[in-house]
């Protein structure tokens, strides 16, 4: 016969995992969020490639406060806010975001400041939006998948 110790602990890992599953349910992006964010990345990549001193810092005002505007928004329709650096598992679908935009960013930028040429930058922007919306999907849905597994 079960004692009530062992009855109150698997109700509460019951509890936890439905938690995790209403948590799982709640976190899904809206549609226009990963375009957005793909399309402020992919301005800041080209305007602080080609831009100059004025237009790079304009470039990370909009940036910023974008991402800050997003990050509400965000948090507002689903109650939380995950950084997607620190998201267990999900977090790998970060690495390669973060790389793929460094290279193109400091690869556009190479060939303006060294071959005097722009459109290797707008060719970077373009890269930047599909990563961003690529990865961004994929991150949302490992995420989801991480939260409903059994830890």
């Amino acid at each position: 016969m079960e004692n009530q110790s062992t009855y109150d602990a698997r109700n509460a890992l019951a509890a936890i995992d439905d938690a995790r599953s209403h948590a799982a349910d709640r976190l899904v992006t809206p549609w226009w969020y990963h375009p957005v964010l793909g399309l402020l990345a992919a301005v800041f990549v080209v305007a602080y490639t080609i831009g100059g001193p004025v237009a790079m810092i304009s470039v990370a005002v909009v940036y910023f406060l974008g991402l800050g505007v997003l990050m509400g928004a965000y948090k507002e329709k689903t109650g939380v806010w995950i950084n997607g650096l620190k998201a267990g598992k999900a977090s790998w679908w970060t690495v390669p975001l973060v790389l793929i935009m460094i290279l193109c960013a400091g690869g556009a930028y190479y060939f303006h400041a060294e071959k005097g040429i722009d459109w290797p930058a707008w060719v970077a922007g373009a890269i930047v939006f599909v990563a961003v919306n690529f990865f961004g999907r994929r991150f949302d849905e490992a995420l989801r998948a991480q939260l409903r597994s059994k830890p």
